[in-house]
């Protein structure tokens, strides 16, 4: 055992390893910072107090400029004891106990999730030694959002990703994404890999996520996620004759098929000259619906030869039929 300082606590503390961990009786003792199951290494109090702290949480830094949160500092503090008031980590989505770094925007993260990520920020990979690398073939079937990365939230599965014992997952590839990039969607200003701690939606698809990285530009409240960021170039539809190609557009658009807005990215038909979002495309061709006999097919164009509105069968609204794929989105019948 090695004799080290106190770390705020009364009596001396010593390092141990595994083996000294278990001998010393703490193999199922808690961390009295961030209130987790003890491993080594670790501190425990000289004088057997029961006092144990990871050595991550005791080198714990009282502040962290994090670079996935650059507008704000976090701070190490006590978490609300409240149950009313209870704190999440924005990291991994588990309750905060004890010790929290905390930004004054409301961010909240676990001590190992705050320098697990910053470690991965800044490309300490070495760092990350103490977190097991496993082969996701073999790993334990989890809760399905346990089960997707953190980082782009696509399932983990055929790829090597750390596991941190709350069952966190990362794909390698995420871990060594640029922190800065330029790209087309927001030619303005440069992107950073952040947390999206404003909970903005993705300016390409418009979901917005609770948890993971993106892209983001915080000046002009600009966020995309980072599989959003390389879309298909090229998309073949059985339903149309031609590719759709793929262009970055800089302002919103409306989509020929759905008649709704889009934003940035939109696939183009230059032969037939329309806009289409990605998911318009992805429609199936052909369809059953238990209110017709036939099947549906889809179709980006509807030629008429008179002046009769469409109505559709089952919300009864008029279908668009300015926006050539409108009548796929409808079961739909003449009126006069």
């Amino acid at each position: 055992m090695e004799g080290q300082k106190n770390h705020g606590h009364q009596h001396p503390l010593l390092m141990l390893n595994e083996e000294q961990l278990i001998n010393n009786g703490g193999g199922a003792a808690q961390c009295s910072r961030c209130w987790e199951k003890v491993s080594a290494p670790c501190f425990s109090c000289a004088e057997n107090c029961r006092f144990y702290l990871h050595k991550l949480c005791a080198d714990a830094p009282s502040e962290l400029n994090h670079p996935f949160h650059r507008p704000h500092p976090l701070v190490l503090q006590q978490s609300s004891s409240s149950s009313t008031t209870r704190c999440v980590c924005d990291f991994c989505d588990e309750i905060c106990e004890n010790l929290v770094y905390h930004c004054s925007c409301g961010l909240n993260f676990h001590i190992k999730c705050a320098l697990f990520t910053f470690n991965i920020a800044k490309k300490n990979l070495q760092e990350l030694e103490h977190v097991a690398v496993e082969d996701p073939s073999v790993s334990p079937k989890t809760d399905e959002a346990l089960s997707k990365c953190f980082g782009c939230w696509e399932p983990s599965a055929n790829y090597v990703h750390f596991s941190l014992d709350c069952g966190f997952k990362l794909h390698k590839k995420c871990a060594e994404l640029s922190l800065k990039i330029n790209h087309s969607c927001h030619r303005k200003h440069p992107l950073f890999l952040q947390f999206n701690s404003e909970r903005l939606s993705c300016k390409i698809c418009q979901v917005t996520r609770q948890r993971g990285f993106v892209y983001g530009c915080l000046p002009c409240k600009f966020v995309v996620h980072i599989e959003c960021l390389a879309p298909l170039p090229i998309i073949e539809d059985k339903s149309h004759p031609h590719p759709f190609i793929l262009f970055w557009r800089p302002t919103p658009f409306i989509c020929d098929a759905c008649g709704s807005e889009g934003n940035h990215v939109a696939y183009t038909c230059t032969t037939c000259s329309i806009v289409v979002h990605r998911k318009c495309i992805s429609l199936p061709r052909i369809i059953r619906h238990v209110w017709h006999e036939h099947r549906v097919s889809h179709t980006y164009f509807l030629h008429k030869e008179d002046f009769r509105s469409l109505d559709c069968l089952m919300c009864h609204d008029i279908v668009d039929s300015d926006y050539e794929g409108e009548s796929a989105h409808h079961t739909y019948h003449p009126t006069l």
